[in-house]
């Protein structure tokens, strides 16, 4: 449209490019994606709650130990384009971003009917549909966080789910328990099968079940961040000062 209505303010947007890594940091292929500039919303007029949780490291923690003592399976499972699910609630135009070619001239604008990446309540607008979809296949939010669900079945734990935005760990006694969650998550969004977990968060994980144990590796992120303030020719050295050694201005020249 070349026009939005009075009174109506239309959010900005962009096309963002991405290189994807995987685990171990090597670049797997180039993505485009067209974003919302939220930071152009009106607030209580394009968006109120914004407020989305993620996975805390320490649950990540709890949710893979309880994997490993219980010796549960572990799967990876990646929803595509989790934002872009969820109908949104607030009218909201957007400018149609530069580079995007169209028949006429001026500017044109998109009336938005689902929630896009950038927008001030995508996140919360996903969460709080997969929080309907998980429930409706029998997994409980745990009161620890609300990023871990939990199924049972006669007392037992059949099935732990643990959500990052769009990337779940998913953890099991057997795979007939995974597979049939993947069946009934594929019905209602599209999915990545990742197989058995092998990182997540920037993390390597590696399981010895023989002996129920997890290690945690992140080298691969460490040597990201050397890359990218370009450290990573500098000579490794020890820690010069100890950790709770205090500093003060005084002690500048």
């Amino acid at each position: 449209m070349n026009t939005i209505p009075k009174g109506k303010k239309a959010v900005g947007s962009q096309i963002v490019f991405k290189e994807k890594l995987d685990g171990h940091g090597r670049r797997i292929k180039f993505k485009a994606r067209i974003v919302a500039k939220g930071f152009s919303q009106v607030p209580r007029e394009d968006f109120t709650e914004t407020f989305s949780s993620v996975a805390k490291f320490t649950i990540l923690c709890v949710f893979l130990a309880l994997s490993a003592h219980l010796n549960f399976e572990i799967h990876q499972v990646d929803i595509v384009a989790a934002y872009l699910q969820r109908d949104l609630d607030e009218e909201i135009y957007m400018e149609v971003p530069k580079g995007i070619e169209h028949l006429g001239s001026g500017r044109h604008y998109w009336h938005l009917q689902k929630t896009l990446y950038g927008l001030k309540q995508a996140g919360r607008q996903w969460k709080k549909k997969l929080h309907n979809v998980l429930s409706n296949l029998s997994l409980v939010r745990s009161f620890a966080d609300d990023c871990l669900y939990i199924k049972k079945e006669k007392g037992k734990i059949v099935l732990l789910v643990l959500v990052y935005i769009d990337d779940m760990a998913v953890s099991g006694p057997n795979g007939h328990y995974i597979v049939s969650f993947k069946e009934l998550l594929g019905n209602d969004f599209e999915i990545t099968d990742l197989g058995k977990l092998k990182f997540m968060l920037d993390i390597l994980i590696t399981r010895d079940r023989h002996n129920h144990l997890i290690y945690l590796n992140q080298s691969a992120y460490i040597s990201q961040i050397l890359t990218r303030f370009r450290l990573q020719d500098a000579t490794p050295v020890s820690t010069p000062l100890l950790v709770k050694h205090n500093l003060s201005t005084t002690q500048s020249p």
